[in-house]
């Protein structure tokens, strides 16, 4: 019969909660891995003869309830949760004090953000200049330097075939671009002067018209960018950041807090956790980060390092390719969770260095839990992350 303490682990099937029982056994304890069912099911299991219970998963929500149920049906009993959430680790540890949490994401972002911040040395914002990505934006600029230079042009031919005060010409000129009145002394102006003022007449309706559909679109949809301020996009010397999820979202704002310019590319408008760049002041840009536009529109030929961390191993490689692609040599680093992924980028793509998102997590776990049912320090292999060869 098997003595060794057994540990629960609560998971979807594969993923970090597969990584964490294989560490759990390289460690000298038993885990086993359940999928989350109904509370009924739950209960059974977890009358078990269990040393220690992990609750491992993505999903907060679902890590909160599994975790209540756990507190309840087995008080007392060593429990460790995944959280991303910070205001529901506060009140899970108020509701149930045997609890550890552990953020994943947080020791993700920490080793990326040291890998990052190495590559590129913290600057004043103005630095980094500015760079407009938002295509409502990038219009509106466009046509608002449209509608100044007419307004210029209107105002010199004022001045030299009317003889106006530059006042009077900046004052004439606006109105004639707004379309409201001539200046009083344009019937006797020459030729020249009524064909050129026509034709920027013209121009300025487009100009005008342009303008107020662009404006429309800017303030109808979340501004995500900005051409001043802390959301404003960098141009030069940042950290292009593809995939605004859980890790994203800490990695954005560990670089921010020690100086580093950065910027996210996020495939969808409605992703859960782009409501909160506006907040924590990280600019955005919704597109596909395997795709050569896309990366081109944030600036990856004069970025310092591209950081693909989705959740999908295969994208961040396609990430990977397609920034290879645009600026070769130009630092990379991948986060992966699937190590047969991993081996695969290692071989056949030599892009940069890879970060094994499930071994890093699942390594902090098992240690902390056989440290705990074991009562001494677990013999688990270290996770880092590794330089691919070039």
């Amino acid at each position: 019969m098997d003595a060794r303490p057994k540990v629960l682990v609560l998971s979807e099937p594969g993923g970090l909660g597969g990584a964490l029982v294989r560490k759990l056994d390289q460690a000298g304890a038993m885990g086993k891995a359940v999928e989350p069912g109904s509370d009924a099911e739950l209960t059974e299991v977890l009358s078990g003869q269990w040393a220690a219970v992990a609750v491992v998963t993505r999903d907060d929500v679902l890590a909160l309830r599994l975790t209540l149920l756990c507190g309840q049906v087995r008080p007392g009993i060593p429990l460790w949760v995944t959280l991303f959430d910070r205001t529901l680790i506060h009140r899970l540890r108020q509701e149930v004090p045997s609890v550890s949490i552990v953020a994943s994401a947080e020791l993700v972002a920490r080793e990326l953000a040291e890998y990052c911040c190495a590559i590129t040395a913290g600057a004043p914002r103005w630095r980094h200049g500015v760079r407009v990505v938002d295509g409502a934006l990038r219009l509106l600029v466009a046509a608002g330097a449209g509608l100044l230079g007419a307004l210029i042009v209107q105002m010199l031919i004022s001045i030299i075939a009317l003889h106006e005060t530059v006042l009077n010409g900046f004052y004439f000129s606006t109105r004639s671009i707004a379309t409201v009145a001539d200046p009083p002394t344009s019937n006797s102006a020459p030729a020249w002067f009524k064909i050129v003022s026509a034709v920027i007449t013209v121009a300025a309706l487009v100009l005008v018209a342009v303008f107020t559909a662009a404006l429309v679109r800017r303030l109808s949809r979340p501004r995500l960018t900005t051409i001043i301020g802390r959301r404003a996009a960098p141009a030069r010397g940042h950290v292009v950041l593809v995939g605004f999820g859980q890790v994203g979202v800490r990695l954005s704002q560990a670089l921010r807090d020690r100086g580093v310019a950065v910027i996210a590319v996020e495939r969808s408008l409605e992703a859960p956790y782009v409501r909160l760049a506006q907040k924590a002041g990280i600019p955005v840009v919704i597109g596909r980060g395997d795709d050569r536009a896309t990366l081109e529109l944030v600036g990856v030929s004069r970025c310092a390092v591209v950081a693909a961390v989705t959740s999908d191993d295969l994208v961040n490689v396609a990430v990977g390719l397609a920034a290879s692609d645009v600026n070769p040599g130009i630092p990379l680093a991948l986060r992966l969770g699937d190590g047969g992924v991993a081996s695969e980028t290692e071989s056949l793509l030599h892009l940069g260095r890879v970060f094994d998102a499930h071994h890093l997590a699942a390594t902090t776990l098992a240690e902390a839990i056989c440290a705990k049912v074991l009562h001494r320090e677990a013999d688990v292999p270290r996770a880092a992350a590794h330089d691919l060869p070039r």
